[in-house]
């Protein structure tokens, strides 16, 4: 069995509680819609954008905003031109009809994925083998439902009940069952009915009027195939097989092996791991807290015992205390560990912080996360990746002991994120709970030559004098000196963007060298013509 959610990221989106700090470029989105495709409602239309070398581009849209022209690949300047004069915090109508003003949001393919693993171990009701699809970015779920069809009266009553299941979840689902889970993926993708059950053996007469599309194969393969005429799978399978690997390679073939049958294809189920947890019951009530350091320390130790059975470290746990509402001990590492040392270190400080005001009835610790420890093969003489191992685990153990005594959030890191306008382009996280949807821009040596490692908060005004040849600063006024030559001036580079955010920022940066030996960073605002401190090169 396939189930194939068709526009996964939208309805994932739909989902969802809406978030607006985590997502910069959206006004407000309704998420009582059952689903994008949906038409009781007039849902705003959607589009999910992400960030490449050549800029920002669609990734996905709803059903509204394909209406409205949008396609995926689609750069997202041209997105916004389908729909004029929406300018936020404005209502507005888009170009086709009554149309709200559209919703954008980044793109997050780690959360979509997530969300489809969670309904993966939901699916495993209906079979205790489900999986996801085997692709980077993952809309369909497999399903091995051989011998359960009966406990739920036959498949077409287990689809009706799967499909009902998933509507009061707010999803919509194309189900197609099927021999094999090549012709069931591509009758799901393909088929013109939602629902689709392919008899016993029948996999040829079922793929036969469907596009080569349909069997997971690479573009280039499917033009290379329509250049010649074949446009459906039947055609292909007309073809002398012979001739097949040398002109197409080798992946043409094994689809569509797997698509018939023939060839066996592996299903990786999702599994959910059994919690491991310790727990300490006293005979009386303890407030001693040397008592209850101890009990943790043996709690900790059954615990590693079983990370040590699985080779794996811990990453966080919970630990609480039973029958009081003394808040509970919440660890997160900032790298999976095994030290017993370090990690009753970190309870320890915590315990501290805690006001035991009843007697504590127990100690239950139970593990959240895991992960792999870090692991490198120890060499007879020590070099530079040695080095830097212990430098990592060092601040590693570092971050985990601020976090203990100050607090998780306490504990921050600059995260860059993939945004044109400096002030937007750096934001700081809790180093302790991952990236927070920001992802890490790499820097050339070029970029950190033309940007400066010191920025201000807000751009400060400057008092400048032009030279009336060129319309560039000659002189720049300081606080105790007065003005000051400009020795050096380089640029400009132009920045044109942040029309999601208001108006647009439209600025030319300049770098300038003053006599003292000062280093600015600054701007013209290409609308106002007024000059600004951005940044001081050190």
């Amino acid at each position: 069995m396939c189930v194939w959610y068709p526009l996964w990221p939208v309805q994932r989106l739909l989902s969802e509680p809406p978030e607006p700090e985590a997502l910069p470029l959206e006004t407000t989105v309704k998420t009582s819609n059952p689903a994008p495709h949906s038409r009781s409602t007039s849902p705003a239309p959607i589009i999910l954008f992400a960030e490449s070398s050549r800029g920002l581009y669609v990734t996905a849209c709803s059903f509204e905003a394909a209406k409205a022209g949008i396609r995926s690949g689609m750069p997202l300047g041209e997105a916004r031109s389908l729909f004029p004069g929406t300018l936020p915090g404005k209502p507005s109508r888009g170009p086709r009809g009554n149309l709200p003003k559209p919703v954008f949001h980044r793109a997050d393919p780690a959360r979509d994925r997530t969300r489809l693993q969670q309904l993966a171990l939901h699916c495993q009701r209906y079979s205790p083998l489900a999986g996801l699809e085997e692709t980077t970015e993952p809309e369909s779920l497999w399903l091995d439902i051989s011998g359960n069809e009966s406990l739920f009266g036959g498949e077409a009553a287990l689809i009706d009940t799967m499909r009902t299941d998933f509507a009061q979840q707010g999803f919509q689902a194309r189900i197609a069952i099927a021999d094999s889970w090549g012709t069931a993926w591509g009758a799901c993708h393909f088929a013109p009915a939602p629902v689709t059950i392919v008899a016993s053996q029948q996999q040829a007469e079922a793929l036969a009027s469907l596009p080569i599309s349909a069997l997971r194969v690479s573009n280039s393969i499917v033009e290379s195939l329509q250049t010649l005429d074949v446009m459906t799978i039947g055609g292909l399978m007309r073809l002398p097989r012979t001739a097949l690997p040398s002109r197409f390679g080798k992946e043409l073939l094994r689809r569509l092996d797997q698509a018939l049958g023939t060839l066996p294809e592996l299903l990786v189920a999702e599994r959910l791991i059994e919690p491991l947890f310790a727990e300490w019951l006293f005979e009386d009530p303890v407030t001693d807290r040397a008592t209850l350091e101890h009990v943790m320390g043996v709690l900790l130790d059954q615990l590693l015992d079983q990370l040590n059975q699985r080779r794996v470290g811990l990453r966080e746990l919970n630990c609480r205390w039973i029958g009081t509402t003394t808040e509970p001990i919440s660890l997160r590492l900032l790298r999976p560990a095994t030290d017993r040392r370090h990690l009753f270190e970190l309870l320890r400080l915590q315990c501290e912080r805690r006001v035991f005001t009843a007697g504590v009835n127990g100690i239950r610790m139970e593990l959240v996360e895991m992960g792999l420890p870090p692991v490198k093969q120890r060499q007879l003489f020590e070099d530079d990746a040695d080095q830097a191992e212990r430098q990592q685990q060092s601040l590693a153990e570092l971050v985990d002991r601020l976090g203990s005594r100050l607090g998780r959030h306490a504990v921050l890191r600059p995260v860059l994120l993939p945004d044109p306008q400096p002030e937007y382009a750096c934001q700081h996280v809790p180093w302790l709970d991952g990236m927070n949807n920001a992802t890490t821009t790499p820097i050339s040596r070029s970029q950190l030559r033309c940007r400066p490692l010191r920025l201000l908060r807000t751009p400060q005004p400057l008092t400048i004098q032009t030279s009336s040849r060129t319309g560039l600063p000659t002189h720049v006024a300081a606080e105790r000196t007065g003005l000051l030559p400009v020795i050096r001036i380089a640029g400009p580079e132009r920045i044109e963007t942040g029309w999601w955010r208001g108006p647009d920022t439209k600025r030319d940066y300049y770098r300038m060298d003053l006599t003292n030996g000062t280093s600015l960073w600054t701007f013209q605002d290409r609308e106002s013509r007024t000059w600004f401190l951005h940044g001081l090169f050190v």
